[in-house]
């Protein structure tokens, strides 16, 4: 029997998508992603076989091996979409874990239907809609442009203090808004402050790399900065750990203070201008309409309400829906605002949230920490290193829905709580930031066409060990007096 050679099959998938694009879609896959795609299927297949077979692990155990390795190598490859691959992971489980169809080759249900769909309403995904809405408004009005641009007159004419203006700034807004969009906005608003500057001049790269840096530190502020902070807060307040919106902020401020200082202080060092004295600092921004004061209000009252919740009592997730009722029913945020929600990044953070509830239903999280040595000593700062690995080259969020499961189902290592362990995870996750394309932040900077792949790697990745050290550090120093 002749086998059907590689040409062959790359011909006959080509008439597939010719098919595809006479049919009018426009993206089909191609052929080296599909055959990737298929492989990893067949190698999460075969290892939940073997293991199912050859180890002691239940057959539940044993899918949940098989869907966790494919995710793993689905985030990191990115062969399809992150958020596809979110929402396998739950099919695979309502398939395999939950067995709806009582199919007796699958084995017995660990999960309901229900529960492997819970975390698509998680109130952790409630929160970031509130965000998103907010920070839409904030956008769509003016608000943020106008407010960064008359805080940066404070910070006046000398390039030192010009450059932590505009980290501060970049910082401040990316703890309540997008880290994209934040970095999009800072880079617009930046543009006439760099044009002014020769282009034979360091300076001009410092600048515009602190705009992404300063982005990716500030998502450590707050539980709404980053996906992956809300992973650890879904996973913390699942685990019975609660950890509201100030205490995030008590914990997570000093750290990101120290890392900015330090971004500051590497910047100058690098990209000190050829000359120090005066620029002339030529920014705009337009006057504000009703509207945009309107905006200002409702994002004051919900972020008073965030962080006096232990007085008022409301969660989180309920003060989110305040800018959505808000801005939705007084037509600021309209259906096409809706439809243009990062709504693929919480369909990512779902998906985390059921991978963790999978791997602890099926006991293979039991499993997998009865395979690492107890001693614990060096474990959080690998749990670190590793996070920051799996995020300079892939989605932080993705590396911390790898990550965080693994690390709340260790408990107390070493002296350090799931508490610390999760949210250590969480903070060094906004710290890689060492290739243009471990952020969109930087990649958004990179596209300017100023900055190289070195410009990145010598600042991001000094940056990301120095704050993986200072976030041990802390975190060592706060557990040694009992503070966590």
């Amino acid at each position: 029997m002749k086998l059907l050679s590689y040409d062959k099959l790359k011909e006959a998938y080509q008439e597939l998508i010719d098919f595809q694009l006479l049919a009018g879609t426009k993206s089909p896959i191609r052929l080296g992603k599909l055959l990737g795609f298929w492989l990893m299927v067949l190698v999460a297949v075969l290892l939940s076989y073997v293991l199912s077979t050859e180890t002691t692990l239940s057959a539940s155990a044993s899918w949940m091996a098989g869907i966790f390795i494919l995710a793993s190598l689905l985030w990191v490859t990115e062969v399809i979409p992150l958020f596809a691959t979110a929402i396998l992971i739950l099919s695979l489980q309502i398939v395999l874990l939950a067995n709806p169809g009582e199919w007796l080759w699958v084995g017995d249900s660990v999960l309901s239907v229900n529960q492997v769909l819970s975390p698509l309403g998680d109130p952790i995904l409630v929160l970031f809609f509130g965000g998103f809405i907010l920070a839409m408004a904030a956008t769509k009005e003016g608000v943020d442009q106008s407010l960064a641009a008359i805080v940066l007159r404070v910070f006046g004419r000398q390039p030192l203090f010009i450059l932590l203006g505009f980290i501060l700034i970049t910082a401040g807004f990316s703890m309540w808004m997008s880290n994209t969009a934040t970095t999009a906005m800072m880079v617009t608003l930046a543009a006439p402050v760099i044009s002014q500057i020769s282009v034979t001049d360091r300076f001009r790269k410092g600048l515009l790399l602190a705009i992404p840096f300063a982005a990716n530190l500030g998502g450590m502020g707050t539980p709404i900065a980053s996906p992956p902070n809300a992973v650890a807060v879904a996973y913390l307040n699942g685990a019975g750990i609660s950890l509201d919106f100030v205490s995030w902020m008590i914990y997570a401020m000093p750290l990101m203070l120290l890392t900015l200082l330090l971004l500051w202080g590497l910047l100058w060092r690098y990209f000190k201008p050829s000359t120090t004295g005066q620029m002339d600092l030529k920014i705009s921004y337009s006057k504000m309409e009703p509207r945009s004061w309107f905006v200002i209000a409702v994002f004051v009252v919900t972020v008073s309400l965030w962080l006096t919740d232990r007085v008022h009592g409301l969660p989180a997730a309920v003060v989110a829906m305040i800018p959505a009722v808000a801005f939705t029913t007084t037509g600021i945020i309209g259906t096409k605002d809706v439809n243009d929600i990062d709504w693929h990044i919480l369909l990512l953070i779902a998906g985390g949230l059921a991978l963790g509830k999978g791997l602890q239903a099926s006991s293979l999280d039991t499993a997998l920490i009865a395979q690492i040595p107890m001693d614990g000593q060096w474990l959080f700062p690998l749990l670190l290193l590793f996070t920051l690995a799996l995020s300079t080259f892939m989605s932080n969020t993705a590396s911390a829905n790898l990550v965080i499961p693994i690390a709340i189902s260790l408990g107390t290592i070493g002296g350090f709580s799931e508490l610390v362990l999760c949210f250590g995870v969480a903070l060094s996750a906004s710290t890689a930031m060492a290739l243009p394309v471990s952020t969109p932040p930087n990649a958004i900077a990179y596209a300017r066409g100023v900055l190289t792949n070195q410009d990145f790697m010598k600042t991001g990745l000094i940056i990301g060990l120095f704050s993986l050290a200072l976030i041990i550090l802390y975190f060592r120093s706060l557990a040694s007096f009992g503070w966590i």
